[in-house]
Parts: structure tokens; sequence; C-alpha cells
């Protein structure tokens, strides 16, 4: 047998070994091998993704809801660091909890939320004895929940008074985390903030929040012009 032919041999050989192996087997041992061989970024196997299914925002919603004393005093525990994502199990009534079917429950009985306050600090720096800080209504929360009512949304928005909450200040930092607003009023809709007061008030006159209620699934029964 001639050398040339002894090499073709050879190649064939270890073609068939090669194809056997790497093509023609299982299919996660192929991927296992193309992933250590291209590296992570090449991988083609399928990986379970390690977002939580229910964005944090529900977790808020389903605690502040609940509408009792404990769920008030959740958020201080000194094991929570406020600034950094907090488990969804933090938020729930029970370990385990389907948050899927709790995200649902949300959005149909409170698609809109507000979460306000009911007094404004003003400084007053004329007073005769210097600056002092009084507490009044607040204004801009006041406006926005005028605003709604006018549009009798059904369901009706679900108003939390934060400043009148155990867990306010709590609140407002996870709040500014999840929404990038540290102001109040902050408005949500579907667990998404559409902003505050003036925000609303522009897109009341933008004639564009009644299709964002709408898209949302919030029926409208008033006259909001």
């Amino acid at each position: 047998m001639s050398q040339r032919r002894r090499l073709f041999l050879t190649f064939l050989t270890l073609l068939s070994v090669f194809l056997y192996l790497f093509v023609f087997s299982d299919t996660d041992n192929h991927d296992s091998w193309m992933s250590k061989l291209l590296g992570d970024q090449f991988n083609f196997s399928s990986s379970k993704s390690t977002k939580p299914p229910v964005d944090e925002i529900y977790g808020v919603i389903s605690l502040v809801t609940r509408e009792n004393d404990k769920s008030q005093r959740v958020l201080s525990a000194k094991n929570i660091d406020l600034g950094q994502p907090i488990d969804l199990n933090v938020y729930g009534t029970k370990r385990g909890m389907k948050w899927e079917k709790e995200l649902q429950r949300l959005n149909e009985e409170f698609p809109v939320v507000v979460f306000s306050k009911v007094r404004y600090d003003k400084e007053l720096e004329s007073h005769p004895r210097g600056l002092i800080t009084v507490q009044t209504y607040c204004p801009y929360s006041r406006k926005a929940k005028q605003l709604l009512q006018a549009y009798q949304l059904s369901p009706p928005p679900k108003i939390i008074e934060v400043d009148l909450r155990e867990d306010a200040a709590q609140l407002k930092t996870i709040l500014t985390r999840l929404t990038l607003r540290s102001t109040f009023p902050n408005i949500l809709l579907r667990g998404k903030s559409i902003g505050g007061s003036d925000d609303l008030h522009a897109l009341h006159n933008a004639n564009a929040l009644r299709d964002m209620f709408e898209e949302a699934g919030v029926d409208i029964q008033g006259d909001y012009m």
C-alpha cells in the first residue's frame, strides 16, 4: 500500500471519528463541546434567565395594598439593603408566593396606584421668629387626585398616603430606586410610573391620558374635560 493511500485512509478514519463524536452524537454533548471550544459568549445551549419573573415594583404594590399595621413594618428590618434589589419573598405574605398570579391580581384590582402625600412641608423665611417649617396639604398630590377623580376610573385609583405610614422613609428610598422619582405624587399605571402631578396634567392636556388608561384596561366613566 502506497504512503499516499495510507495517509488518505488515516484522514478518513479521523474524520469519521470527529463526525460521530461532535456532529451526529447527542446534541447536549455537542453544545457542551462547542461551549468549551468557543467560550461562554458563544454558548449555544439554552440557559435560564436570572431575572425574576415579576418586577420588584409589584412586590411594593402587594405590600402597600394589604393595609395592615404589620405590613408597614416589613421594610424596617435591619438586614434589608433598600438601595439594592430586594427579594420578592420579603414583600410577600409567605415564602414561595406565586408572584405571576399576584401580578395578574394586582393589575386587575389596582391598575392605577398613586403614592401620595397628605402633608406638605413649607419653609417660611419671612416669619418674625426666623426660618420655620409649617405643614399644609400637599398641593401637587391634591391636584393629581382631583384630576384622576374627574375621570371616574374603574377600578378606582388606589391612593397610598406615604407620609401617614410607618415605612414612609423606606418606601421613598425604594420608589426612587425603582421609578427614578423621589417626589410625590408618584403615579403608577400597571406597575410603570407615568410621573407626578405635572406629568399627569401634561398627558391630560395632550389627550393622551385617556388612551393610556384604556390600553391598560381601565374604564373611564366620568367627564374629565
